[in-house]
């Protein structure tokens, strides 16, 4: 049985807690990573294998170019937040696992006060792919996902 590590809020509240250095040591040792560990293509090389997806199908079904995908995926291209977020729908990826690989690539979260990213965020609850997502922003004039 595994536990389900503490949630952000949760990680917020046990930080303002937090009085003193000895236990702001504690807190980090048993709470955090350094960020160096927080790599984007490291982080979704763990989800791939998490899910048992290959790489080329992924690539295939995000529409980027194949060569500056596998660039991205090697970790020697620093992705835009449109190109995480056409990677983590063609993966089938969670919202919760798509907003970590922006986190980790320091790309702005999706924020569901915005039209466009609300229907992405609709779009991944709803296991959407890239095509039909794209269609419904279309729709609504917004930017679509590329």
């Amino acid at each position: 049985m595994s536990i389900e590590p503490p949630s952000t809020g949760e990680l917020q509240n046990i930080l303002t807690s937090t009085h003193s250095r000895k236990d702001l040591a504690n807190y980090l040792d048993q709470h955090t990573v350094p960020d160096s560990a927080l790599s984007f293509s490291q982080t979704f090389q763990l989800l791939l294998d998490q899910h048992n997806l290959k790489k080329a199908d992924v690539i295939r079904d995000s529409n980027l170019d194949r060569t500056y995908a596998y660039q991205v995926l090697s970790g020697s291209r620093h992705p835009g937040r449109d190109k995480i977020l056409a990677l983590g729908i063609a993966a089938g990826f969670s919202v919760k696992e798509i907003r970590r690989l922006l986190e980790c690539a320091s790309a702005a979260i999706l924020y569901s006060r915005s039209s466009r990213d609300a229907v992405i965020l609709y779009g991944i609850e709803n296991r959407l792919n890239l095509m039909r997502i794209n269609e419904m922003l279309l729709e609504i004039n917004e930017k679509i996902i590329e």
